[in-house]
């Protein structure tokens, strides 16, 4: 059976399966071209946390915005953002600094722009619209792009978090079911042993009467033995004093014989 830590680390793989930790950095930004003037198109590129969206923030010297755009990264955390320099009175010569932020993370680059006479012009200002549609086309492509990779991306990692929690929850199951046998075993150990040691207290009980009543007949054994030393002590006694009346009267009797014996020859002589 496999010990309770190891079900616990699996329940905790399980968990961290289904709702993955996404380690953040600050976005890295490049701008192309690093030198850039009239209605150039400027392409600022990066990398940032995969499938996530990234603010762009453009500023002019004076920090005044020049341009702003959501981006969204794709699954490898590449992103691009495009558009035309110029087309306000915003734009002007110096020296412009490009933002990404990303969950409060942000990296920075910065770019040249030179202001030119043909900066500002209505003809500019269809280019520069047919250039931010061009990048906000490429924008949402790149969008949906991102957004299928991760839809796909979720759906493979969904499949592959229920196929585990499956797995994770037969095992428990299993391993369930074999701590509810090892108990059940258990349970029934512990009945035979209580009935052991109930039968065992019985034997004791049993030992115990037994070695009273052995102590009482050894006991009587003792008073008897004592009683018999004493009645054969009486009859050794007894034996002696009637050995010595015997012995007594004997003598009397040879004594008396004796005397009569005499009486007897003094009458014949």
């Amino acid at each position: 059976m496999k010990p309770l830590p190891f079900i616990a680390a699996g329940l905790l793989a399980a968990v961290l399966l289904l709702s993955p930790a996404v380690m953040a950095a600050a976005p890295t930004v490049s701008v192309s071209p690093t030198s850039a003037a009239g209605n150039q198109t400027i392409t600022i590129s990066g990398t940032a946390t995969a499938s996530s969206e990234v603010s762009i923030g453009v500023t002019n010297p004076n920090l005044v915005s020049v341009a702003l755009a959501n981006v969204a990264a794709s699954s490898s955390g590449a992103f691009t953002y495009s558009f035309a320099a110029g087309g306000t009175s915003s734009w002007i010569s110096g020296t412009y600094t490009v933002t990404a932020t990303v969950g409060g993370l942000s990296g920075t680059a910065t770019f040249t722009y030179t202001m030119t006479s043909t900066t500002i012009t209505p003809s500019y200002n269809v280019t520069k619209a047919l250039v931010d549609i061009e990048g906000n086309l490429t924008q949402i492509k790149g969008e949906l792009t991102a957004l299928q990779t991760s839809a796909a991306t979720a759906q493979t990692d969904m499949k592959a978090n229920f196929t585990a929690i499956s797995s994770s929850l037969t095992a428990l199951s299993t391993q369930l079911t074999t701590v509810a046998g090892q108990v059940t075993t258990l349970t029934t150990n512990l009945g035979t042993v209580q009935t052991d040691v109930t039968n065992m207290q019985g034997q004791l009980t049993t030992i115990s009467s037994n070695i009273t009543t052995l102590t009482s007949d050894v006991q009587a054994a003792q008073a008897a033995a004592t009683a018999a030393q004493t009645a054969a002590t009486n009859a050794n006694n007894s034996v002696s004093s009637t050995q010595t009346y015997v012995l007594v009267v004997a003598v009397l009797a040879a004594i008396t014989l004796v005397l009569e014996l005499a009486i007897l020859v003094r009458k014949l002589s």
